[in-house]
């Protein structure tokens, strides 16, 4: 057999397969069309369906990127991410723009036209300056004000620096709190507990507190570690490391699993509608 006639009977039992899912897909959808449904779409079984048929071809054409990277894959990746990008513009212009910037800045001055200068009616004006702020990345599209941008750049930085300083020292000071946890609850601290428990939570404390210090050891290089003490507790606290990092990846994992369930759920509930899902 030659070289052509194999590609040629390759060709055909691909098409032959293409031709029996079809006809299957047809013969589900007019078994679908048949029955009777619990609760009528709103929009219309048509386009309800269309609907359903147009996410599950987007669903089975981003899995087909596991066999290899092909046209379709490409093309409702390019989709998502365009309409990812074009809901994104209209969230921040209603949203944000509009409902937290306009809104409140129009208000105060008519305020300020009617009642006269306030408080109020100045902080509201004053949301000028972020809008002139923003306009000024526009100017990247110039080549000769190019250096307007820079000052907006500038002023993002510095603001995004300050409030990203502040809400890592409001949330590093809690988890610093709550690292200092007492070996022994005594009575204070669990008044009705029994002895068994509160050795079961001081043995949790135990853990966690020599799991901080141990961690701590291991990235602290002021000093070597010809120690003894100082290099098994490195060593400990790069165990605890590998577990916590092993528990990350399976909770990533489990996330994933999650989306494929959920995915694989609506190709057969929703899409095949096959009983006993």
């Amino acid at each position: 057999m030659t070289n052509g006639n194999r590609k040629f009977n390759a060709r055909l039992v691909i098409l032959i397969v293409w031709a029996v899912i079809a006809l299957l897909l047809i013969y589900n959808e007019l078994r679908i069309s048949w029955m009777v449904p619990e609760v009528e779409p709103p929009e219309g079984r048509v386009l309800y369906r269309f609907r359903i048929w147009f996410a599950a071809i987007g669903t089975l054409a981003i899995f087909s990127f596991l066999l290899k990277e092909n046209r379709l894959s490409r093309g409702f990746e390019h989709a998502f991410l365009g309409c990812a990008t074009g809901m994104g513009t209209v969230i921040t212009i209603t949203d944000v723009l509009y409902t937290k910037w306009w809104v409140p800045m129009s208000g105060s001055f008519q305020d300020l036209f009617a009642n006269g200068p306030s408080g109020s009616a100045i902080a509201g004006i004053a949301l000028v300056l972020p809008g002139i702020v923003g306009m000024m990345w526009y100017f990247q599209y110039s080549r000769k004000y190019f250096w307007i941008s820079r000052i907006a750049l500038c002023v993002t930085l510095g603001a995004g620096a300050a409030l990203g300083f502040k809400r890592l020292f409001n949330e590093m000071l809690p988890q610093i709190k709550g690292t200092f946890k007492p070996l022994w609850p005594g009575q204070t601290i669990l008044r009705d507990a029994t002895f068994w428990d509160r050795a079961g939570i001081g043995f949790e404390n135990t853990v966690f507190v020599l799991g901080t210090i141990t961690v701590l050891i291991y990235f602290f290089f002021a000093f070597g570690r010809r120690n003894w003490s100082v290099r098994g507790s490195a060593r400990l606290g790069r165990w605890y490391l590998m577990l916590a990092l092993g528990v990350f990846f399976g909770n990533t994992f489990l996330t994933r699993i999650s989306a494929l369930i959920d995915r694989v759920h609506f190709l057969v509930a929703e899409w095949l509608r096959l009983k006993g899902i």
